[in-house]
């Protein structure tokens, strides 16, 4: 979902492999045009492997190659990313359990109408009774990539955002693996920003930088 103008696009695919969610995006990004920013949660698909921490995975990856900053929501807390969980509440109660399919591409040529129909339908409050596909066309778009996934055997300049709450062993968490910071960070919210080029990560309270480590990464 694009927050801006809240156009959702929709693709079925039958697990969730890293290369099918970045076959998706790819997707996604030549029909909405690229993002600065997409906001993920921590499931494996979208940021690697908890073994290796530091080898960014696929999709991460794909982001950094078109100049998008991926950031990661803290662990367990699923309303950070409330538009969406009250998108697929809505998608699942007028789309799922209001017919039947019968077969795997029966429900992708479905959900394509029910994303076609939301667009250009369903009215919001916070966008003052405008459809989504009204609001999409006056935002300026950048140009969206062709589908064609791009070879990616290293790991491109960029920056990785993770946001974390720092409970009483004052521990960050990125990715299983364990940072330890300064006790004043205890019970408050950070952000913790890697640069793939310095391999630094810098963390943050506010604005306000308050720790930078080395990180070395992995191809």
């Amino acid at each position: 979902m694009d927050i801006f103008s809240h156009c959702v696009y929709i693709e079925h695919q039958r697990s969730k492999k890293d290369s099918q969610v970045a076959a998706s995006l790819l997707r996604c990004w030549k029909t909405m045009g690229l993002p600065k920013i997409v906001q993920f949660d921590n499931e494996l698909s979208f940021h690697g492997s908890n073994k290796y921490s530091r080898t960014p995975g696929l999709v991460i990856r794909l982001c950094l190659y078109y100049g998008i900053e991926p950031v990661f929501i803290p662990v367990k807390e699923p309303w950070r990313n409330g538009t969406i969980e009250r998108f697929n509440d809505t998608y699942d109660k007028k789309f799922f359990r209001q017919q039947r399919f019968i077969s795997y591409n029966h429900s992708k040529r479905e959900s394509k109408r029910f994303q076609k129909y939301h667009n250009k339908n369903h009215r919001y409050s916070c966008l003052k009774g405008k459809t989504p596909e009204t609001m999409l066309q006056s935002k300026p778009k950048t140009l969206g990539p062709n589908t064609k996934m791009p070879k990616l055997d290293y790991i491109p300049a960029g920056k990785i955002a993770v946001i974390r709450f720092i409970r009483s062993k004052c521990e960050l968490d990125i990715f299983s693996e364990k940072f330890i910071v300064p006790k004043e960070l205890v019970y408050s919210y950070v952000k913790a920003v890697i640069d793939t080029k310095e391999q630094v990560l810098s963390v943050y309270t506010g604005s306000e930088a308050v720790l930078f480590l080395k990180y070395k990464m992995t191809q």
